[in-house]
């Protein structure tokens, strides 16, 4: 039977106890019906799978022995970061997720034209440790030990001062003359973008070309939004990631 895997922020350390958040705690007990002496792996983002030992059943201060650790070697040969236009919130939690599972290593969302810009700042920081929270449930999900960074909402003009100089930028457009496989490029740095519903106009396309970014064509069909990310992630993956091994 798999092992439950909850996310931990705290550091472990094998022989030692420690305590769950009320949130897990009551996942654990209450949700997961976890018993008092049931196994339970942590992790904390240092690379490691903790197995522990359920010390009682308090369903908002579970306690936990470490009883010992596995180092998990699951990440990616690549760095991927998934450049986001910014889409309706089960959009980009459906995005996020699928791209965590596949590897993804950073997630940077973008206003673009064609989003909803009518954001506050407390919308925005809500909205960011939403899909943080969404990134450790993936990771729980697919046993991953690191977590993916969210980073902030940013404009298209905020962009550049984020992108990694040395990476291989893609951005999809169905009008582009190359595609995917016609790349030839060992970079294993990678940086996508993928824009909103209704696509990007002409000027945020020139935009991408100015910083580095090459168009290429995915297929026949045009994707979804929230299916292009991941489609375009697994098949990175299978050229030149882990999905090809």
């Amino acid at each position: 039977m798999r092992l439950t895997r909850l996310y931990h922020s705290e550091g472990l350390s094998c022989g030692s106890h420690t305590q769950l958040n009320s949130n897990a705690s009551n996942h654990l007990i209450r949700v997961l019906r976890t018993r008092e002496g049931s196994s339970v792996i942590l992790f904390n983002g240092d690379g490691f799978d903790y197995l522990c030992t359920t010390l009682n059943t308090n369903t908002k201060k579970t306690l936990l022995s470490v009883d010992s650790r596995t180092a998990v070697s699951n990440e990616s040969n690549l760095s991927i970061t998934l450049i986001q236009g910014l889409s309706r919130q089960d959009r980009m939690e459906a995005t996020i997720q699928k791209s965590v599972e596949l590897g993804v290593t950073k997630v940077i969302p973008v206003i673009c034209q064609r989003s909803n810009n009518k954001i506050t700042k407390d919308k925005r920081l809500k909205k960011i440790e939403h899909w943080n929270n969404v990134a450790i449930s993936a990771c729980e999900q697919s046993g991953r030990c690191t977590v993916p960074i969210i980073a902030d909402i940013v404009t298209l003009g905020e962009l550049p001062d984020l992108l990694d100089a040395q990476a291989q930028k893609i951005n999809l457009n169905p009008k582009a003359e190359i595609s995917l496989k016609n790349i030839k490029d060992e970079r294993q740095s990678k940086e996508v973008f993928i824009g909103p519903e209704g696509g990007l106009n002409t000027d945020e396309t020139h935009q991408l070309q100015q910083m580095n970014f090459t168009d290429i064509r995915f297929g026949p069909r045009i994707l979804r939004t929230e299916t292009a990310g991941p489609a375009v992630i697994s098949a990175i993956q299978l050229l030149w990631g882990d999905l090809g091994s």
